[in-house]
């Protein structure tokens, strides 16, 4: 005969499990909606702190008249062809970048916060320095003849992203004299950062003209620098000791201590394709030369909200193997657990995520996650050892839940083997079942009704309302006469 209370509790208790689905995404839905938070914090401090910064340049540009010659056929009003020549001046820009480039930054970094939400903010010191090569000018107007070729005064552009970063107005030295900087780049497409306008050119100029200015920028979260020249370098300090190197390049050499982070960058003309930027400047498209970059960013040490994102992904998994213990115990040992139960246990589950979230933001993620963990497993102990009616099954149960927690925190810490870990974590949780279960008749569990409680006992309706009846006499062996 099926059991069928045996088949009900089991569909009783597997639509248990699909409905904690629903808080488990619930759960999900909470961590999207602090980072949403945490990103209004970034916003709100942007709004009044520079934001995400990318230097580009120096970048010479050099403003010239070329009047000439030029032909052309017109048809007449009899309707013969005929060639005319008139002058016109048409005006162009040469744009160069140096030859040799070299930024020396000592960033310094601080916390900014809005609520409990923090923002790493810094001050980078830079000093620029290079020089430009004037044969590259002479090369692009030597088909000119002489007196045809005007030249107007220069200027030097630097681009930012956020031009209020510039804390104080940096001097540039051109040619043994000071300059100061303007506002704004006059690069068309990208008009964030400063220029300098320069003394006029002459063709006669030695051909190497050497630059060098000092920066104080300010900037949030992260920093680029474009590498516009035939040769670049970049050198940075730090005090911040988690970067995450970001860009078209990673750092040629790095240093990451506790104290903080040192970093060089190397580039050429080659690597970087500068000339492909350049001549999309000289086309009025400038925009592209902060698109391209290198660079860090400051990352916090741990992403709390990425952790418990990821541990939310193991709550129906810890649900499950645990129901799955209950129930086994419920078959060795001969024990009934009402629904109930398994809905408070279920729920005590699902408890921890929210202790780990609300406790990481006011404390760091470890003692977040023990405290959590400990609280869950403390409770579910002291519960299993009523429903089991034994201390040492609830001690028992216990600590395999609290083993579990463990491994899933080595897992979040563990990201590269995450995967693997998970899968043997999955493949230990079923041969445990298996080997468990082995020597189960299930045969005999799903046709034989599972012995009543105590209670049930007790309050059994009895069939006889007068004294007991006696023994029924086995009457096989007698013989009537």
């Amino acid at each position: 005969m099926m059991n069928t209370r045996f088949i009900l509790k089991i569909g009783i208790i597997g639509s248990l499990i699909l409905l904690f689905l629903i808080p488990q995404a619930i759960m999900a839905d909470l961590v999207e909606e602090r980072e949403g938070w945490r990103q209004k914090a970034y916003d709100s401090i942007e709004a009044s702190w520079p934001g995400m910064q990318v230097l580009a340049g120096p970048i010479l540009t050099i403003p010239y008249q070329v009047t000439g010659t030029i032909r052309e056929t017109v048809t007449d009003k009899d309707g013969k062809e005929r060639e005319i020549q008139r002058q016109e001046t048409l005006r162009r820009n040469v744009r160069l970048v140096p030859t040799r480039l070299d930024v020396l930054g000592d960033l310094q970094s601080t916390l900014r916060y809005r609520g409990i939400f923090q923002v790493p903010v810094y001050t980078i010191s830079l000093k620029i320095s290079g020089d430009f090569d004037l044969q590259v000018l002479r090369e692009r107007v030597a088909g000119w003849k002489e007196g045809s070729l005007h030249l107007e005064a220069p200027y030097l552009s630097v681009a930012v992203r956020d031009q209020r970063g510039i804390a104080s107005p940096p001097g540039l030295r051109w040619k043994g004299n000071e300059i100061p900087f303007k506002p704004g780049s006059h690069l068309p497409g990208s008009s964030a950062g400063m220029h300098a306008r320069l003394p006029d050119l002459e063709m006669a100029d030695p051909g190497s003209l050497a630059f060098e200015f000092t920066l104080e920028l300010r900037g949030m979260r992260s920093m680029g620098f474009s590498m516009l020249a035939d040769t670049s370098s970049v050198r940075l300090s730090s005090n911040w000791p988690h970067p995450s190197f970001t860009g078209e390049m990673l750092p040629e050499s790095r240093d990451i201590s506790d104290a903080g982070f040192t970093a060089l960058w190397k580039a050429s003309a080659f690597s970087y394709n500068v000339r492909d930027a350049i001549e999309k400047c000289e086309e009025n498209e400038c925009g592209g030369v902060l698109e391209r970059s290198v660079g860090f960013e400051l990352l916090q040490p741990v992403d709390i909200y990425q952790q418990s994102e990821r541990s939310v992904k193991y709550g129906f998994l810890f649900i499950v193997l645990t129901f799955v213990v209950l129930i086994l115990f419920e078959l060795l040992k001969k024990l009934q657990i009402h629904p109930v139960q398994y809905t408070l246990v279920g729920f005590a589950l699902l408890m921890f995520y929210l202790l780990l979230i609300s406790l990481s933001e006011h404390i760091l993620f470890m003692p977040a996650y023990a405290i959590a963990a400990l609280a869950c497993t403390g409770l579910l102990t002291v519960y299993f050892g009523a429903i089991l009616r034994s201390r040492r099954l609830g001690f028992l149960l216990g600590g395999g839940l609290a083993l579990l927690y463990l491994v899933l925190y080595v897992i979040l810490k563990a990201e590269d083997y995450a995967l693997l870990m998970g899968s043997l974590l999955l493949f230990s949780a079923l041969a445990a079942l298996i080997l468990t279960s082995r020597n189960l008749d299930w045969y005999a569990l799903m046709s034989t009704a599972p012995p009543a409680s105590e209670s049930e006992k007790r309050h059994e309706p009895s069939l006889h309302t007068g004294p007991s009846d006696p023994p029924i006499e086995d009457l096989s062996d007698r013989h009537d006469f």
